[in-house]
């Protein structure tokens, strides 16, 4: 059975992310699983087994658009995948008109982000298709994704489930010392770790801002995006340059080495539907500072209501710097934090994400006939 994920652009990202890792556990299980990106960003999976890319740059006007929906609309007629799954706002809008156009049977939206986030004409196109049922189901990644979608029509809501994201065993190589070593990171000091696209969603401005008030700490970000500059300037403005590394996008299978580096991750986001970033340090057992919002809650919170990190508001810039203070100058603190976020994570496995997608395309599969 031929399966395709389609998502928006090629870069490291959560959604990204979750595509390869999809249809790499697909590949595993038989299936001719492929990831097309409708344009190229970053070349984050160029040259990976099952990928292709419609345009080479990113859109910059309508007739980009066009082209990418008939290379869509093309490449499945040609190569007539069971199942399509897309991913973000643009593929859904994109790719689920084009797999309908083609033909193909069982469609599965995912909604990586908050409805409220959306761009105005992105969340106008979802809310159509959506309820006129062009997803044959739609997913939301997390328990806050799922109730963004509230106040939406009751048809939209009708094929709307949860499967949780998943992220696969961390892959660590190295021992903190040679973790440094190898991203060219200070031997001695604490370090604060961050993962996350140098966009304003992800509030990496903060990160900066925090390093006024600890005049020891160093600060280490994997990734890359349009507020790098930007970052850097804020920085140099505040005097904390030379304290300050900005690593650019790490590969999926370095990222458990990078974390290793850190003594604490910190993750000021102003809203995330999961934050694959945070559970994946999490997952190599750092102790984690995150902002108070409804997703990252629903993961740092366990069933009985203990957290397994601090939560601190995303505007509140002392709660950070005395949240990052309380975990370097504890030990047991910083411990406890660490053993209990490593096995929160082991409840969000890849595996157990695969099974439920696996099982929703079957199930459509047979009911389509």
């Amino acid at each position: 059975m031929k399966v395709v994920n389609i998502v928006t652009q090629m870069e490291a990202g959560g959604a990204q992310q979750a595509a390869m890792n999809i249809a790499d556990v697909l590949q595993k299980r038989g299936y001719e699983a492929e990831i097309w990106f409708l344009y190229m960003k970053r070349p984050t999976y160029q040259g990976c087994r099952g990928v292709r890319v419609i345009l080479n740059h990113r859109p910059v006007w309508v007739m980009d658009y066009v082209r990418i929906l008939w290379g869509l609309l093309v490449l499945l007629l040609k190569q007539k995948p069971a199942v399509v799954i897309t991913h973000t706002y643009y593929a859904n809008v994109l790719g689920q008109t084009a797999a309908r156009l083609a033909g193909v049977r069982v469609r599965l939206a995912v909604q990586h982000n908050p409805a409220p986030t959306y761009p105005r004409l992105a969340r106008w196109l979802d809310l159509l298709l959506g309820s006129m049922f062009f997803y044959t189901s739609n997913i939301a990644v997390s328990g806050a994704a799922y109730h963004s979608f509230d106040n939406y029509p009751a048809r939209y809501r009708e094929r709307l489930k949860v499967i949780y994201n998943g992220i696969p065993a961390p892959c660590l190589t190295l021992d903190r010392e040679n973790a440094r070593h190898r991203f060219g990171l200070p031997l001695k000091g604490p370090i604060i770790v961050n993962v996350g696209r140098l966009a304003a969603q992800k509030n990496q401005q903060l990160l900066i801002k925090l390093l006024k008030h600890l005049s020891d700490v160093q600060l280490a970000i994997a990734g890359d995006g349009e507020l790098k500059n930007t970052l850097i300037y804020e920085a140099h403005t505040l005097g904390v340059k030379d304290r300050v590394f900005m690593l650019g996008e790490v590969s999926p299978q370095e990222i458990g080495n990078f974390l290793l580096a850190g003594d604490v991750f910190v993750f000021p986001s102003h809203y995330e539907a999961f934050g694959f970033a945070m559970v994946e340090a999490m997952a190599v057992g750092l102790p984690v500072i995150a902002s108070d919002i409804k997703a990252l809650r629903d993961v740092l919170v366990e069933n009985e209501g203990k957290p397994v990190g601090i939560l601190v508001h995303p505007g509140n810039e002392c709660g950070f710097v005395q949240a990052v203070k309380s975990v370097l100058e504890d030990d047991l603190l910083a411990n406890s934090l660490a053993e209990s976020s490593r096995a929160r994570a082991g409840m969000f496995s890849l595996a157990q994400m695969v099974d439920s997608y696996e099982q929703c395309f079957l199930e459509m599969t047979n009911e389509a006939g």
